[in-house]
């Protein structure tokens, strides 16, 4: 059992972020205690660090994309030893150890056997790319010929790209960065666009007949009458991201009616109770695949001094990816 204090970076309140010194803990019954390699700085660390916390109490560790060993097991934890690899998805990845419980809880798969080989910058995106999977599948239910929209090739749209291309279908995506156009189409799209007058651009690929489904990665409220009306009737339309401080739109409720059109949300997979945790066990099957370039997503690493502003520059459209690695020195 590791003895002493480690270090842990902390949410106090709104953008108060503290890197601190507080005792390791110990593994409660069911848990293991885990010595991190890394973790991923993602969308809704950010989003906790800008506008606060309402999923758990001050200081807060918004850290749940994580990678490391077992340093101690629990009382009661059967078919884990120290230095088994796993993977984890609770919060506390912004520190040298965290614990996990080995059942599933109601937000947590529990922990996923790692392969030792894998790389850290595809490892870190288990978790992420489980919650593309369950978008993809299950929330747009997208198949082989369908047409997908996807808007913004950001970390988590490159990975929805990646499974809507790999399971035939044919996928658009529109952002307005070229080097992120590019990437869009190295990892399977189609065809990539510049935003202004996507729709039009849409009506056309699509032979105007509008696409089986829109999944929108950003958290902007402005877009979502457009996502709706890209759609053929039918279709589906996928809030992806988050929306934060913005969470409300006008949208045209005809257009919904008329149309059948399918407005429908897409958290972790799946909101509790409705999981579909089988969506780990191919992200991963997906990741050790070296035909995938996933490791392209990883484009920038942080330690304790620079988390923070790891956090500022996630809003900030610098880079894609950023891996937190609590080594010394960084």
């Amino acid at each position: 059992m590791p003895k002493g204090l480690m270090r842990v970076a902390r949410l106090h309140g709104i953008r108060d972020l503290q890197v601190e010194q507080i005792p390791i803990p110990e593994p409660a019954p069911g848990q293991l205690l885990v010595k991190l390699e890394a973790c991923g700085v993602c969308a809704t660390d950010s989003r906790k660090y800008e506008i606060g916390v309402n999923d758990g109490e001050y200081p807060f560790n918004p850290g749940h994309e994580w990678v490391g060993r077992v340093a101690d097991v629990g009382a009661g934890v059967d078919g884990w030893k120290v230095g088994d690899r796993l993977y984890g998805d609770v919060y506390g990845g912004y520190a040298e150890y965290a614990t996990i419980p080995v059942q599933p809880i109601p937000w947590s798969r529990g922990p996923l056997r790692m392969p030792e080989g894998l790389a850290l910058e595809r490892a870190i995106l288990v978790e992420p790319l489980a919650d593309c999977l369950h978008a993809v599948h299950d929330q747009a239910k997208i198949g082989p010929g369908d047409r997908l929209v996807v808007i913004a090739a950001g970390a988590m749209g490159l990975k929805i790209i990646v499974e809507a291309a790999r399971i035939g279908a044919k996928v658009l995506v529109v952002e307005p960065l070229a080097q992120r156009r590019a990437l869009a189409v190295e990892f399977g799209a189609e065809i990539a666009i510049d935003a202004p007058d996507w729709r039009a651009q849409v009506k056309e690929w699509s032979k105007g007949e509008g696409v089986h489904g829109v999944i929108l990665t950003i958290g902007n409220p402005d877009l979502v009458n457009d996502c709706i009306a890209a759609c053929r009737p039918g279709g589906r339309v996928v809030l992806f991201a988050g929306f934060g401080n913005r969470p409300q739109a006008m949208i045209n409720l005809n257009d919904i009616h008329y149309r059948e059109i399918a407005v429908v949300g897409s958290e972790w997979i799946g909101t509790p109770p409705n999981q579909v945790r089988k969506r780990y066990d191919l992200a991963l099957e997906l990741l050790v695949d070296p035909k995938y370039p996933f490791q392209k997503l990883v484009t920038g690493t942080c330690g304790f001094d620079d988390v923070e502003s790891a956090l500022v520059r996630r809003q900030s459209f610098e880079g894609l990816k950023i891996m937190f690695v609590p080594r010394p020195g960084l």
